[in-house]
């Protein structure tokens, strides 16, 4: 009688070792990643217009831009971004701006993989924008 409960308690136990050493359940921690970009709307832009340690980058083509860009931004177009981002100062909050936000969205993802903290993206960008506009 004693026997036929050896091979099930061998197996219970293999098991349990099995699971304490290599637990399939648990998900490993990710590597840290850089830091994180947020997103922002149009009125936490505008409220941000003139900050002192803000920049605010327009990615858009220069046509866009000359035809009208938010009062104070500078122009870093999207395809020379990754050449110029060392004109920004890591040490202000980025404010990117596109047409849409999704060129914003790859620029900001770029700042904060090279060391840059305070990053945002214009969620909607300038198809959405209605605030003051200056042109060139």
């Amino acid at each position: 009688m004693r026997g036929k409960y050896i091979m099930p308690i061998v197996l219970t136990v293999i098991t349990l070792v099995f699971f304490l050493t290599f637990n399939p359940f648990t998900v490993e921690p990710e590597a840290e990643e850089a830091g994180e970009w947020v997103e922002i709307n149009q009125n936490k832009v505008s409220a941000e217009i003139g900050e002192a340690n803000v920049e605010l980058v327009d990615l858009r083509e220069k046509e866009l831009y000359d035809e009208g860009h938010i009062p104070g931004a500078i122009h870093i177009p999207y395809d020379e971004f990754q050449q110029r981002y060392n004109e920004l100062s890591d040490d202000n909050r980025i404010i990117l701006i596109c047409h849409t936000g999704s060129m914003g969205i790859d620029s900001a993802d770029f700042l904060v993989n090279n060391g840059f903290d305070d990053v945002v993206n214009f969620g909607g960008g300038m198809a959405v924008w209605e605030g003051p506009l200056e042109t060139n």
